[in-house]
């Protein structure tokens, strides 16, 4: 375990000493003096010195957010200053350039780090719904990721947010800790608050199988919240029916679609609950009005206003907010919390509200 703790601390100072080698050079060579190098370093060092885990630490709360700011500015600085270097050679003024993309990767760092996500709010037109569900409001949060970067309290405000809106239906899709068992009983705790008119439903994600996942599901469940695992239920809104499912995690090989949806009575409208949003196709397929789906993050480093350019492409084409094919509907939610450097840009936190609308 010892070695282990050594080989991964060794691993992450090459990284991040990679990582912070375009900006450290380039403050040193505007600067020139060494300073910007040795603030790298005393911003560094203490907080990889008690790192023994990706998902763990030991340290004190600012010192971390302090060298994950940091190295968080740096990874984008190293992706902004080509197009930096490249609009002065196109005849830029040369301050203005590196100016903002200094400012840029400041701003990236310190974005993620006690940010209040935004109430994304979308209208969702679905062929044949009921009058008595139009105007229905759905809610939604994904990507938690409770643990040493999301600290539970956060967590309770971001319920906070979502319960002043006096939803119909509340929804939680997935990733609700980063790892391990430390972090289970707070996001229980805080999610467990979270209220709806017709009740709160949620589905797992890949990370909250990072732990003891029947132990989990079973906390979820002890505070409220309907976890649906390959299943689903009946919702009665004022006489109309709403069927509600949940499909379990893609990496784990858990999920089951046409299990999730068996139980769907002729003729109801469907919401699914899909953490990977690369499921749609199969909702798509059985006639699913509306999937709702996170795990992307909106890629947390994207070109503002572009959703096809972000690291979720890596993973799938639905990168994130809304997509349509022919009568179904997804909604890919960026994601409240962050994995990795705490860090976004161009793909802002989001808690969201979907209206369901009958289509004309």
């Amino acid at each position: 375990m010892k070695r282990s703790r050594h080989s991964f601390r060794t691993k992450m100072a090459i990284v991040v000493t990679v990582l912070q080698l375009p900006a450290v050079l380039w403050l040193c060579a505007r600067t020139r003096n060494v300073l910007p190098l040795a603030i790298a370093v005393a911003l560094s060092f203490p907080y990889l010195r008690q790192l023994h885990s990706p998902w763990s630490h030991d340290g004190r709360r600012l010192p971390m957010y302090v060298a994950l700011a940091w190295w968080a500015s740096c990874i984008v600085f190293a992706l902004l200053f080509p197009f930096a270097w490249l609009a002065v050679l196109l005849g830029a003024p040369q301050q203005l350039a590196y100016v903002i993309a200094a400012a840029l990767s400041l701003w990236s760092g310190l974005s993620a780090i006690g940010s209040r996500p935004r109430v994304r709010k979308k209208d969702v037109r679905i062929e044949g719904l009921p009058p008595e569900l139009d105007g229905y409001r759905i809610g939604q949060i994904s990507d938690v990721h409770c643990g040493p970067y999301t600290p539970a309290s956060r967590v309770r405000r971001w319920v906070s947010q979502l319960n002043a809106l006096d939803l119909d239906l509340m929804t939680v899709t997935g990733d609700l800790i980063t790892s391990g068992s430390s972090h289970v009983r707070d996001v229980a705790q805080a999610l467990g608050a979270l209220r709806a008119r017709d009740g709160v439903f949620a589905c797992m994600g890949n990370h909250d199988y990072f732990t003891d996942g029947e132990r989990f599901v079973r906390e979820l469940e002890r505070h409220g919240l309907a976890v649906l695992r390959n299943r689903g239920v009946v919702i009665d809104v004022d006489g109309a029916k709403l069927y509600v499912a949940g499909v379990d995690d893609t990496w784990t090989a858990r999920n089951d679609v046409p299990r999730a949806l068996a139980a769907r009575p002729a003729g109801v409208p469907a919401v699914l609950l899909a953490h990977d949003p690369n499921l749609f196709p199969e909702a798509v397929a059985r006639n699913v009005e509306l999937t709702l789906s996170g795990h992307t993050h909106g890629g947390q480093l994207a070109f503002p206003g572009v959703r096809r350019l972000s690291l979720a492409r890596f993973v799938t084409e639905f990168t994130a907010g809304l997509y349509r094919r022919g009568r179904s509907w997804l909604y890919v939610n960026r994601g409240a919390g962050t994995t990795g450097p705490p860090a976004r840009l161009g793909a802002p936190a989001e808690l969201a509200v979907l209206t369901l609308r009958a289509a004309t």
